[in-house]
């Protein structure tokens, strides 16, 4: 078990498109929600990385449940592939493109990955995650003197907003195989 210590912000896509330019990693990621509770969730993530002309497959389960810190989770994270393949897709899910700007601390741009047969439940396109990798005591400060060092500018901080958690940003793929999705991931890439 350990403590998952992020924030989350709302760039602008000129911000966003300017940090992707400086990725070091790119990596696809879809995530279903097997339980979504507000103060816990449990998922699988199927993380897709381009290794030349093939890619590399992980899979992930995860339990994250939220503490009285806005940006600490506890988090127990293995490797597991599902029992179902096929019956994920009957879950919520969100696939994305991560953008790995910076290791420590971890700085992220998520895209989600659009899809004619699905809509996420927010507007915006992308998303800047910073990642503290020490667990220790942080404040809000500390995030914003890593913007600062990085020349990030954000539109606005949404840590304490549900809204923008993966698993409310989630939705179920009707009509979509699972091939599909990752299919989509892989192009991507």
């Amino acid at each position: 078990m350990s403590i998952e210590i992020e924030r989350k912000y709302i760039i602008s896509n000129d911000e966003s498109e300017k940090l992707i330019k400086k990725a070091i990693k790119k990596i696809g990621i879809v995530q279903w929600y097997i339980r979504d509770d507000i103060n816990e969730i449990e998922r699988y993530r199927l993380s897709i990385i381009k290794n030349n002309k093939d890619y590399d497959y992980k899979w992930t389960y995860a339990y994250k449940a939220n503490t009285k810190i806005a940006h600490e989770k506890i988090e127990k994270e293995r490797v597991e592939k599902p029992q179902e393949l096929e019956n994920l897709i009957k879950y919520k899910m969100v696939a994305k493109i991560r953008y790995m700007i910076n290791d420590n601390p971890e700085i992220v741009v998520d895209e989600f990955v659009d899809f004619n047969k699905i809509r996420y439940n927010i507007e915006e396109k992308f998303l800047l995650e910073i990642e503290m990798k020490e667990e220790k005591k942080y404040k809000k400060e500390d995030f914003e003197e890593v913007l600062k060092n990085f020349d990030i500018e954000t539109i606005k901080d949404v840590t304490e907003d549900f809204k923008y958690y993966n698993n409310r940003i989630a939705v179920v793929a009707k009509n979509m195989i699972l091939n599909e999705i990752i299919e989509k991931i892989k192009e991507k890439l």
